[in-house]
């Protein structure tokens, strides 16, 4: 395999956006989804939906950066490798506007930005169905990433993970 690297710009954006996603899909399924709808509750939705917003901004960063930078050659499965990259960032802004819909539906945005108590409850909310199914959807593939990545890096052995290693460059 070649020793392409993407640019750091895309490594910075990669990683910035993988940490982010992880952090919103424990956080929210494990924290928010588990909290009562109490004014305690308002601090973790204004963070969650700040963070939300910026994880599906780098994820359009990280497809303009895409367009202009050179890209790879290819690799085993690249039409698989692709369709994973599109849902991957398919999903992630799914659950942004989901999440912004939902927030405008239920009447949590009101309390976020002001002095408004939460709604009883948002389980009987179908955005908020489709919200928690985007996110099970995503870390399934989330997973089946990380999954194809060590594929690569330890039965393929072609050096993929080297593409977005943060640093300097190696080859």
């Amino acid at each position: 395999m070649s020793h392409f690297r993407y640019a750091t710009s895309q490594i910075a954006v990669h990683w910035l956006a993988a940490a982010l996603i992880v952090f919103l899909l424990i956080t929210g399924t494990f924290v928010l989804a588990e909290m009562p709808n109490t004014a305690d509750k308002i601090g973790n939705f204004r963070i969650h939906m700040i963070l939300g917003a910026l994880a599906a901004g780098l994820v359009v960063v990280r497809v303009l950066l895409r367009r202009v930078k050179p890209r790879p050659p290819a690799v085993v499965a690249e039409k698989w490798a692709r369709l994973g990259h599109m849902g991957l960032n398919l999903l992630v802004l799914l659950l942004a506007v989901s999440g912004v819909a939902l927030s405008l539906q239920s009447g949590v945005l009101a309390p976020v930005l002001g002095s408004a108590p939460l709604p009883e409850s948002l389980d009987g909310l179908t955005l908020r169905k489709v919200h928690g199914l985007l996110s099970r959807l995503l870390m399934a593939l989330v997973a089946v990433h990380v999954l194809a990545a060590l594929y690569h890096q330890r039965i393929v052995k072609d050096g993929l993970l080297l593409r977005m290693r943060p640093g300097k460059n190696q080859a």
